[in-house]
């Protein structure tokens, strides 16, 4: 370690005195910082038995939203690297939060309570993100603005959506169908560039636990409107099922639906989902505690816990530098293109 250090130190110390490009720069700043991480972090060995640890779950490739995720739980220099070390020392700082009696070892309900208000956090979070988004939906369907939902409002967005999925316009949507092709819509005053950043955002944001089936993929499509489950989706089935929501979320029969009608009958679907989403998590909370549980005693200590801790870090460095960045996401991309080629 001693040696690892003035290297670490040198290498960064001429980087900055050097005339380089911001991105040679930040990769300069990545060496070193790995070879800090390295003289303290995994070793060969303890790599190699994470590698062949197989428990949890299968490994993924890196994409923007998992780093995205890694940094804001792990990242504490806040520099979009995260090394050995700030993992490690984010995972003490969980455990030590957790072990509510500090008797230096977690048991069965400190470890599940912890993820019980974790989730709950979450859900309601994603919940009013639902319910905004709804508002959002509703006044966009409204077109008259008048608050006022009609069956021809709400019939004209279904034919939209219909003869989008409906490629071939032999009113059957199904696998002969050519999958719909979006297209980025410059609207008066926006730049591309400001839309592909809002999109890439958009895409790096922590993923919604609440998993709602929406006409925005075929698989959504299917879930919805499939009511016999053949693989097909006619044009009677898609209308009926509409119908059906329609007439359910019409509480006072009038043939319209008012705002708070429309958002009382996606809740429900909403709340329904998110009972079904945290009984499974739950249950998967105390999977999770037994298999961590190495020896097998109820009770978990820190050691047990970076077990775990070793073998996901260790698939998520990509490129075995000894950090997380985002030149795993690349090292990722790599591997999948490399694993297509055969």
């Amino acid at each position: 370690m001693k040696k690892l250090l003035p290297i670490a130190i040198a290498v960064a110390s001429l980087s900055a005195c050097s005339q380089t490009t911001p991105v040679a720069e930040q990769s300069s700043a990545n060496n070193a910082k790995a070879a800090m991480a390295d003289s303290k972090g995994l070793s060969k060995t303890e790599r190699a038995k994470a590698a062949k640890d197989d428990r949890g779950h299968r490994p993924m490739p890196m994409t923007e939203e998992r780093l995205a995720r890694i940094l804001e739980d792990h990242d504490a220099s806040k520099d979009s690297v995260v090394s050995w070390g700030e993992y490690n020392d984010s995972r003490r700082k969980f455990f030590d939060s957790v072990d509510s009696n500090k008797n230096g070892t977690l048991d069965t309900e400190e470890y599940v309570y912890e993820y019980e208000g974790r989730l709950d956090d979450r859900i309601e979070k994603d919940r009013k993100g639902q319910v905004k988004q709804t508002i959002v939906r509703f006044k966009a369907l409204d077109k008259d603005d008048n608050e006022v939902m009609t069956w021809a409002e709400y019939e004209a967005s279904g034919e939209r959506t219909f003869a989008r999925w409906d490629g071939n316009k032999d009113n059957v949507i199904d696998e002969n169908d050519p999958k719909p092709e979006y297209k980025w819509k410059k609207k008066k005053g926006e730049k591309v560039a400001k839309a592909d950043k809002k999109k890439a955002k958009k895409k790096a944001r922590r993923r919604s636990m609440i998993r709602m089936p929406t006409t925005h993929s075929k698989k959504g499509m299917f879930t919805i409107y499939d009511a016999n489950e053949d693989g097909k989706i006619t044009k009677d089935e898609f209308v009926n099922e509409r119908r059906s929501v329609f007439h359910l979320a019409d509480q006072d029969k009038s043939g319209d639906l008012v705002l708070n009608e429309y958002l009382g009958e996606y809740e429900d679907r909403v709340d329904a989902a998110i009972a079904k989403t945290r009984r499974a998590a739950i249950k998967q909370t105390y999977i999770r505690f037994d298999v961590l549980d190495d020896n097998k005693d109820k009770s978990m200590t820190f050691d047990e816990l970076q077990i775990s801790g070793k073998r996901i870090f260790n698939r998520w460095d990509k490129n075995q530098d000894g950090v997380i960045s985002a030149d795993d996401i690349a090292a990722s991309q790599k591997v999948a293109a490399k694993s297509d080629s055969y």
